[in-house]
């Protein structure tokens, strides 16, 4: 079929202008969908409870670290990074020790390594087990089941009798 001009007629596929507009819509829909799929499989991060939110700034709730330092509290942490053994040697000097401890491992910069490992009470120390740990820096934080207090720290690739206490409250 001929144009009223007389020219012959052009495919709509040999129009660079017509891959201009039907390009960018299908270039949207695929970023949406590989959107889609980025936000299905990666998962929220929880912020805990001690946390609050000002504006920008975020502030860390010193009533669990002013607990642990009016009962003196004091810990030793030894974890076997082959076998993942855990033992904690804890002391207080008021008050009783509780039946179990919590304690949670986080890694630095990898979030999906995070742990949280419940120690019972076998005489004077708590222990407990979990997978090896592979090498990095954790933050360690050690509390009661009752979250009413807690003793932090950190280490690096081995934790070998790190010693963790309640800081100084002002």
């Amino acid at each position: 079929m001929t144009p009223p001009d007389g020219r012959p007629a052009t495919r709509w596929s040999s129009v660079p202008l017509m891959w201009f507009v039907v390009g960018l819509p299908l270039a949207v829909v695929v970023a949406a969908f590989a959107t889609l799929a980025i936000a299905v499989k990666s998962s929220d991060v929880v912020v805990r409870d001690d946390f609050r939110k000002d504006g920008l700034a975020i502030y860390t709730d010193p009533g669990r670290d002013a607990a642990a330092a009016a009962i003196g509290a004091e810990a030793t942490l030894a974890v076997d990074a082959v076998s993942g053994s855990v033992r904690v040697q804890l002391s207080l000097a008021r008050g009783e020790p509780p039946d179990g401890l919590v304690l949670v491992l986080s890694h630095a910069t990898r979030a999906e390594l995070d742990r949280m490992i419940t120690l019972r009470r076998v005489d004077a120390a708590f222990v407990g087990s979990t997978e090896p740990l592979p090498p990095g820096h954790w933050y360690v934080e050690i509390t009661p089941p009752d979250r009413g207090w807690r003793l932090k720290g950190d280490f690096r690739d081995t934790a070998a009798g790190i010693r963790l206490a309640a800081p100084a409250v002002s």
